[in-house]
């Protein structure tokens, strides 16, 4: 059994207001600040030249990575944020004219600019149009072009909260040759993930939603399938075989993902990520996504049957961690949440609700008697 209530500790912000926007960013921890104190005193005070013990903190976490992911630390680099995973694969690749990337017109636009930035080699984007917040796969399958070679979506739509089937794209995809990409940002975290098993070929997030790290580090995840068909589009001192050699210029890439890491990172996030995925492997994945599938699943009865219109899928395999609805006055709702401490987003003129695993019952029952005392007093 899982003591939610101890890692519910791990959380001070919860003494004066309740967060339920974990999809927007999420709060930090208290084993991620004591972490990044200890850092700073370091370098503070005894170890200046901390770049030793920066590398150990770095390779620590693409290893705990791996561990989330179930792939090779060496398939794994780290990156700012989803948008510039992706571009490493957008602007890695060899297109052709008349080259074709398939996306679908329900994504954030992390998961599009990067591709529409393409037009200019000549590349053609098509979009799969979703069906009220549903990107059906017979949709995706009548979508696909002879020449398309890349296929990006997202691993949870960020409105709605839509689970897409990523082992069934993935399958349509190596069918027919298509490389298979997915921003994860919206369910990793919160959800499972093997990408081995899902056969995923490329896989970009940041870390601030429901990985809870600081805002500014993510990763990519490469596959062995297609490693070779990717070129560092930007290059640094870092990205090559041995960097400590500075007078050899002319050296190979680093034979990993390191080639997609182009120099100095933030060692300070990277320390806060390494505390938090700590306690996230230690309270376990499935653990994890349980509790959340559980506040899920509490929030769509309870909404449904108090009458206010879901734009969340009702069908529990396309379930997430995001409950959204529809309202008559939702930015009128949101700011009434806001004066009772409770946050949500609002987005497209829906609230949208986002619990953690450290969000218990009594959050959500709160949030549900506020919700229905502005019913009535509107």
């Amino acid at each position: 059994m899982i003591d939610w209530n101890k890692y519910r500790k791990e959380f001070p912000h919860l003494a004066n207001q309740i967060y339920l926007n974990h999809a927007a960013i999420s709060p930090q921890n208290l084993r991620a600040k004591a972490a990044v104190k200890a850092f700073w005193e370091e370098r503070l005070m005894k170890n200046i030249e901390y770049w030793p013990d920066a590398m150990h903190q770095k390779e620590s976490l693409v290893k705990k990575i791996g561990q989330l992911v179930h792939a090779p630390a060496e398939n794994i680099a780290l990156i700012p944020n989803t948008s510039s995973g992706l571009n490493v694969l957008a602007l890695g690749l060899d297109w052709q004219p008349d080259d074709r990337v398939l996306l679908n017109d329900f994504e954030f636009p992390a998961n599009v600019i990067p591709f529409l930035n393409l037009r200019r080699k000549g590349v053609e984007i098509d979009f799969v149009h979703h069906r009220n917040g549903k990107i059906l796969l017979e949709d995706i399958e009548k979508s696909i072009h002879p020449k398309t070679r890349v296929l990006s979506i997202s691993f949870v739509e960020f409105l709605n909260g839509y689970r897409n089937d990523l082992k069934a794209i993935a399958q349509m995809c190596h069918e027919r040759g298509i490389i298979f990409s997915v921003d994860a940002i919206q369910g990793l975290g919160a959800l499972k993930m093997d990408v081995e098993a899902m056969e995923i070929d490329f896989l970009s997030t940041g870390g601030h939603k429901w990985l809870m790290w600081p805002a500014g580090l993510g990763f990519i995840y490469i596959s062995p399938r297609i490693f070779d068909r990717i070129f560092p589009a930007q290059a640094g001192w870092l990205s090559v075989k041995t960097p400590w050699n500075f007078f050899d210029y002319d050296q190979d890439f680093a034979p990993d993902a390191h080639r997609f890491e182009t120099g100095t990172f933030n060692t300070g996030t990277i320390v806060a990520a390494n505390a938090t995925l700590d306690m996230m492997l230690e309270i376990g994945p499935e653990n994890i996504e349980q509790k959340i599938l559980e506040n899920t699943n509490f929030l769509i009865k309870q909404l449904s049957a108090a009458g206010f219109e879901l734009f969340t899928d009702m069908h529990p395999k396309h379930w997430s961690g995001i409950v959204s609805f529809r309202h008559q006055d939702a930015e009128g709702l949101f700011h009434f949440l806001k004066e009772k401490r409770i946050t949500v987003s609002l987005r497209e003129g829906m609230i949208r609700i986002s619990p953690h695993f450290y969000n218990n019952l009594d959050d959500l029952v709160y949030l549900l008697e506020m919700l229905n005392n502005y019913n009535f007093s509107n």
